[in-house]
């Protein structure tokens, strides 16, 4: 089959021939056919994670069809569509007892410790399945549980996201375009940033204040949209110091700010306004299977949609990561089968 693998740290993707995976007893094979390419597989190549051993098959948002199913898997059957969830957890840690799997202190994550999507076919425990109706297209579900299903996790249940609130998503890529879509269907307000004008064009078309960081500084207008009380909720979808610096600034009291992405490592604020103003911060990392169902259902109602700005064959992989990191896709990019 082909594969895409990352076989050292800072030089390229590489396009393999390699065997089709082996399953375990209680695992299935799916012949995969769309893969999300996400900003989090340029930085494993970069070496930002580590993926050790390598070399080491990327991809965490994917979607296809059953090939095979082991002899221990019950309520699956060959040709059921299905997406995939990233985690693969231990079912038993206090975690995943208690419905926090993305906590799960035995995951081993698709794409990440296991060998993931971005190939022909790709091995993950049954448990992993959800299933995906006929109303949804491969390329629409691939990036479900990532690009959505992150947003969906950290907005709705962490955040605890309400009508009426007023949300700032800094960054309108990938995850800020399908946060602005869950805000809007909660009924809250929402201002976006951004210093391309066509992601900031799609922002204002949904129904997002917008804001060229490249031209004005958010903290004025802020102050409008909020008319002075700060904002309920900021998702930071850059991670950058600066980004974290100006979305605690720009919390009300009791506000929640929600980390989404890592660029700076490093966090260093002003800790008085946490202890006095009871603000939060609250790290968010992927989502769970029964959070990717619910977004499934969302979109089969017509709800939410899946926001692609570029779609790539497998064997223009390179291609399509040198277009995401210069910053030229509105949306997700998807791979092709």
């Amino acid at each position: 089959m082909r594969a895409i693998q990352i076989r050292e740290y800072g030089t390229k993707f590489y396009l393999t021939e390699t065997r089709i995976p082996d399953i375990g007893v209680n695992e299935v094979l799916v012949e995969v056919k769309a893969s999300g390419l996400c900003l989090t597989d340029i930085h494993l190549l970069e070496g930002v994670q580590s993926v050790d051993p390598l070399p080491r098959v990327p991809g965490h948002e994917n979607s296809g069809i059953i090939s095979k199913v082991g002899s221990q898997v019950k309520g699956w059957r060959v040709g059921q569509r299905v997406v995939l969830g990233i985690d693969a957890n231990c079912g038993h840690c206090e975690f995943c007892l208690r419905g926090q799997t993305e906590l799960c202190i035995a995951n081993q994550r698709v794409g990440f410790e296991r060998d993931g999507g971005h190939a022909d076919y790709v091995a993950v425990p049954a448990a992993n399945l959800i299933e995906l109706p006929d109303s949804i297209s491969f390329d629409d579900a691939c990036i479900i549980p990532d690009a959505i299903g992150c947003m969906y996790h950290s907005l709705v249940n962490l955040a605890g996201m309400r009508c009426g609130q007023k949300v700032a998503i800094l960054g309108a890529g990938g995850l800020g375009l399908h946060g602005i879509q869950l805000v809007k269907l909660m009924g809250a307000d929402v201002i976006t940033t951004s210093r391309r004008t066509s992601r900031l064009e799609m922002a204002a078309s949904m129904g997002a204040e917008v804001v060229d960081t490249g031209k004005e500084h958010i903290f004025d207008r802020v102050t409008k949209f909020t008319t002075g009380h700060g904002l309920d909720i900021v998702a930071d979808c850059i991670g950058t110091k600066q980004s974290i610096r100006e979305g605690l600034a720009m919390l009300k009291p009791g506000g929640t700010f929600l980390l989404l992405a890592y660029i700076d490592k490093e966090l260093t604020f002003d800790s008085i306004p946490f202890f006095s103003k009871e603000k939060r911060i609250l790290g968010c990392r992927g989502c769970t299977r029964l959070e990717i169902k619910q977004v499934i259902d969302l979109m089969a109602e017509g709800k939410l949609s899946s926001i692609i700005g570029a779609r790539y064959p497998i064997e223009q992989f390179n291609e399509a990561a040198e277009e995401l990191r210069q910053g030229h896709v509105v949306g997700r990019t998807v791979i092709t089968r």
